[in-house]
């Protein structure tokens, strides 16, 4: 696991192959200006402690020190001698979360944070780097060098994933140098904390602290991946508006080929509008390098061209990237960058024949926030044999060219989560007005069971489409994935699991699973039955709802996700009522209720993923429990008060008023607010922002 929690992945400045396919030829890489390295100055000795104070985080300090320069700028300080931390959150949501995340990682500060709201470090040595702030200047007399002790904690914060602070710095040097920036690495013992003020990109204010990675492969020696404890805000309230959004990436064009499908050359293509003035530094996340229990694996970025084909400057570490412009792009005006890259990072689990490049996976340069995603995509992939590719959007060609197997998709409304599976995969398909269901089955023919999900998926379209309009896509591609137990939802496509065709193939009654499912969930159970156990009518309708719930109408950041799941299960739990009956649909409502008491205390729903709980299991059930079950018995809750008619009006309404765009969850509540003339925030602020369940109805 990494900061990302769901693979194994470090960088490793490893050297990769030589270039292969049809990249174009290697060009002179333009200077980053500001990537390089500071070197330590002269150390001096403090005598007197020195304080320094920003944002709701004041650090204190007396010892040895010394500047970090670069060309004659000082971007900070390097601290060894006797140094105090103190952090307060006073963002009231987060106080339960902040207080079990420290119990889970380090329990010694839990009982003071619930005592004052603070977090107390004492650290030997730091490194503060900070730009756009005055009030640190720290003097003192001629002291011994520091340049050995400096050196092993460079190379030891060099072995920290998802780490390039120099990123963030070049960013406020480039793009607002008037807005202040400070990072500062710490080491209490043998423990890192990372505390960082984001005046510039993300306007949060972050507290961190570092875990080693676990695991056998010795190229994980070392290394240390970051775990957040708190996020405070930056001149905007969550809870009020969006997040910040400094550009957008409006068009995403990927061209993929493999003939091992494992080695893939690339090349994407990005069309990004920025929002304002002066942004010249553009940040996002790509992958370096895979460590898998096995092997090592590599994507290796060999340029980025400007729209008129010119190479531009840019840094590339730590699967982070960073794009320096020759000049400021003009807010706006749309410009093109092309990402030129190669590597063995198709992964086929456990060895099956298939491989996917996942949702929110950084397997394109990928922009920090979600909210700066919103793109018209366009792709062409080519495998060989009998290998064959899926990805988003309307069916251009699907061919044979030579030795390739071609696919090309485009959509014409812009989309996010794109995402790219290739495999051995037989196809069947068919067309009911105007619409496409395709199935695309995993190593074997087409059965009898697809007569079975295309039927099913068509029944959930139609109904789904009195309430929420019309369907947004012309094809629906259902994938099968030889793993077990779930289903996802990418733009116009669903994965679902091989338990479910064999469910389909082999249980009548599928009341019978939704019956043994309820029971399992309410036990917590989380292991696999001999008798493999999925609902899969629900499943199914959940998933199609999501192209309403997160496709269509999109969350802006994981605090608004609940506009995803919660109501995308709550519409496929209307589905399961008007199928079965109305018993069916108060089942789901027993169960939310039942779930959701077992994590409320925990966190508030947008905060379900800030809560980052060590055991996995753990996490799994506390990230459902919030977003599957108390979610939707929150919308339960609106659904029995103004009753069916102005709840389904309410549905449309925001289907129709944010139709591919970005929705917030205020601006959800004060659509209803309208609807009903009466005033919601009450209940967003109690039980959506807080930790109380609604009561029952009945």
């Amino acid at each position: 696991m990494s900061s990302r929690l769901d693979r194994w992945k470090c960088l490793l400045l490893a050297a990769m192959m030589a270039p292969t396919g049809w990249l174009l030829g290697q060009g002179p890489v333009p200077a980053f200006p500001s990537m390089e390295a500071p070197r330590i100055g002269q150390p001096r000795a403090i005598a007197t402690e020195v304080k320094l104070k920003v944002g709701h985080a004041e650090i204190a300090f007396s010892g040895a020190w010394a500047p970090l320069e670069r060309n004659g700028k000082v971007l900070g300080f390097y601290l060894k001698g006797s140094g105090e931390f103190t952090y307060t959150s006073t963002f009231e949501p987060e106080g339960p979360v902040v207080a079990r995340n420290l119990k889970e990682w380090c329990s010694e500060k839990a009982a003071d944070f619930q005592r004052n709201r603070t977090v107390k470090v004492l650290f030997t040595e730091g490194r503060i780097f900070l730009a756009g702030m005055t009030g640190f200047s720290p003097d003192g007399s001629p002291a011994e060098s520091l340049d050995g002790a400096y050196g092993g904690f460079k190379t030891r914060w060099d072995r920290v994933d998802d780490h390039v602070p120099l990123h963030l710095l070049a960013q406020q040097e480039s793009n607002a140098p008037s807005q202040p920036v400070l990072i500062a690495e710490l080491e209490e013992g043998g423990r890192k904390w990372l505390y960082t003020f984001d005046g510039v990109d993300q306007l949060e204010e972050t507290l961190r602290i570092g875990e080693p990675f676990r695991g056998s492969d010795p190229e994980l020696k070392g290394w240390e991946y970051l775990v957040k404890l708190s996020s405070q805000y930056i001149g905007w309230d969550p809870r009020k508006a969006l997040p910040p959004v400094h550009f957008q990436v409006s068009g995403l064009d990927v061209d993929l080929q493999t003939r091992d499908n494992r080695e893939v050359t690339m090349a994407v293509e990005e069309s990004i509008l920025t929002r304002e003035a002066g942004q010249q530094v553009f940040r996002f996340e790509l992958w370096n390098d895979l460590v898998l229990e096995k092997d090592t694996r590599h994507l290796k970025l060999r340029r980025i061209l400007d729209g008129e084909g010119k190479p531009v400057a840019f840094s590339h570490t730590h699967d982070c990237l960073a794009v320096y412009l020759p000049a400021p792009a003009a807010p706006a005006v749309p410009f093109t960058l092309r990402f030129e890259y190669e590597g063995d990072f198709l992964i086929r689990p456990a060895s099956g024949s298939y491989w996917q490049l996942g949702v929110r996976a950084a397997w394109y340069p990928m922009p920090v926030n979600l909210s700066s995603e919103s793109y018209l995509f366009h792709g062409v992939v080519r495998t060989t044999g009998d290998w064959t590719a899926f990805l988003p959007g309307d069916t251009v060609r699907r061919v044979r060219e030579g030795e390739w197997n071609v696919v090309e998709t485009r959509t014409t409304k812009p989309i996010n989560f794109a995402t790219i599976l290739g495999g051995k995969y037989f196809l069947d398909e068919e067309t009911q007005a105007g619409l496409t269901v395709r199935i695309a089955t995993y190593a074997t023919k087409p059965g009898d069971v697809n007569k079975v999900f295309k039927s099913q998926a068509f029944n959930i379209i139609k109904y789904y489409q009195n309430f929420l309009g019309p369907f947004p896509f012309k094809e629906f591609l259902i994938v099968e994935k030889n793993e077990w137990g779930y289903g996802q939802a990418p733009p116009g496509m669903m994965y679902i699991t091989r338990d479910a065709f064999e469910q389909a193939q082999n249980v009548k009654d599928w009341e019978a699973v939704a019956e043994l499912m309820d029971t399992l969930n309410r036990r917590g159970y989380s292991g696999r039955l001999s008798v493999k156990t999925m609902d899969v009518r629900h499943v199914f309708a959940h998933e199609i709802a999501h192209q309403y719930w997160g496709i269509v109408v999109k969350m802006p950041s994981p605090l608004d996700q609940w506009i995803t799941e919660s109501f995308a299960d709550f519409c496929a739990a209307l589905y399961d009522g008007d199928y079965k009956g109305k018993s069916r649909f108060e089942k789901n409502v027993s169960m939310w209720r039942g779930q959701a008491g077992d994590s409320s205390d925990k966190a508030p729903i947008p905060l379900a993923n800030e809560l980052i709980e060590k055991d996995s299991r753990d996490r799994f059930f506390t990230h459902r429990n919030l977003l599957y079950a108390k979610g939707p018995t929150l919308l339960n809750a609106l659904y029995q008060e103004v009753g069916d008619r102005v709840f389904l009006t309410w549905l449309k309404s925001a289907q129709a008023t944010f139709r591919w765009k970005f929705a917030t969850t205020k601006q959800m509540f004060d659509l209803l607010s309208f609807i009903t003339k009466k005033d919601y925030t009450p209940f967003y602020e109690t039980y959506y922002w807080g930790l109380q369940i609604p009561p029952s109805h009945h």
